[in-house]
């Protein structure tokens, strides 16, 4: 074997050990149980990703400190709007506030429609590492 080769091997190895360091562990998703306001237990798994879900969903994004500036979603742009231009963005808006986190693989919008004149309903279903999740979620284009 001659050093060029002997330094591809030893490059080769170096790089798989690289990769292994790096590789990501999902840690527990724990959160709060709730029930009527109160904090009953802990909760991981599929429970606890649909309630990150949901607050993924309800939080304005860039408006909270507490959060990074990828928590939450952007539907507060849409308020104004035109309801052709919304529906396209509204879609695309949700998709990337989910999968933003982690632990979701995909989301999947079924359908967007108008429940009035200012308001959009969005219905899909969003794969995580701890399975399916339903998606509902109502945007207002108005300020009220």
């Amino acid at each position: 074997m001659n050093d060029d080769e002997l330094e591809e091997v030893e490059t080769e190895d170096v790089v798989d050990e690289v990769e292994d360091e790096v590789e990501e562990e999902t840690l527990p998703s724990y959160t709060y149980m709730l029930r009527d306001g109160r904090i009953i237990s802990m909760v991981d798994g599929q429970t606890a990703m649909v309630q990150a879900v949901d607050k993924i969903l309800r939080t304005e994004r860039f408006v909270y400190p507490i959060y990074d500036d990828q928590y939450g979603n952007d539907f507060e742009e849409l308020i104004g709007k035109d309801f052709d231009y919304a529906e396209v963005e509204v879609d695309r808006m949700l998709t990337e506030s989910l999968e933003a986190d982690d632990r979701v693989t995909d989301v999947s919008i079924d359908e967007t429609e108008r429940v009035d004149a200012t308001t959009l309903r969005v219905t899909g279903s969003c794969e995580t590492i701890f399975g399916t999740i339903p998606i509902e979620s109502e945007v207002s284009l108005s300020e009220s």
